[in-house]
């Protein structure tokens, strides 16, 4: 299951003040995101934003490659003839709600980096413009990958209960043969 872990950012002029409740947030991989681009901090506060939600939205990517490991797993156990439908049937529920949650977290995500790309803001965008545009994509493709994932999940529930379907259907016609054959020598 997806957890989520809230960062609230405050921008002024002259500073970008983080606040999070958690304590193992990793502000290394944000420092090493700023130490890896140095031609652009002259830039201020606009840089400073930009590689928080750089290595923010990388963690959405992250989240949404371990989710699509997850359904491959699951469609490999889906269709093996031994398969325990009830394991499959609760992870694909659980995942279909990690990615519904992870989703909730990503849309406000995808407002936030299209409010930055307003023209009428007063920070330093004319040289980090395209860098929040790219941030901005990459927001637009997990959402994306994100809802197909979602349509998959759904789409491996569907075959799951149309398996357990034809299953039932396999051993109602053996029942009903066999019932026959007993029916005829006691008639």
């Amino acid at each position: 299951l997806v957890t989520t872990k809230e960062i609230a950012a405050f921008i002024t002029d002259r500073a970008l003040v983080t606040v999070h409740k958690d304590e193992n947030f990793d502000l290394a991989a944000i420092v090493a995101r700023w130490d890896s681009s140095p031609d652009l901090a002259k830039n201020g506060v606009a840089f400073l934003l930009h590689g928080l939600l750089d290595v923010l939205v990388d963690g959405y990517f992250e989240a949404v490659e371990a989710l699509d490991q997850e359904i491959e797993e699951l469609e490999d156990l889906l269709f093996l003839p031994r398969s325990n439908q009830t394991e499959v049937q609760q992870r694909s529920f659980t995942l279909r709600k990690s990615l519904v949650v992870l989703r909730r977290v990503i849309l406000p995500m995808r407002e936030v980096v299209n409010t930055l790309l307003r023209r009428d803001l007063h920070m330093q965008m004319d040289e980090m413009g395209p860098y929040f545009q790219d941030v901005y994509d990459h927001v637009l493709r997990v959402m994306e990958w994100t809802d197909s994932l979602r349509d998959l999940a759904t789409s491996i529930l569907e075959a799951n209960l149309a398996i357990q379907g034809n299953r039932l259907n396999v051993i109602t016609k053996k029942v009903t043969g066999y019932a026959a054959i007993i029916a005829v020598p006691t008639a």
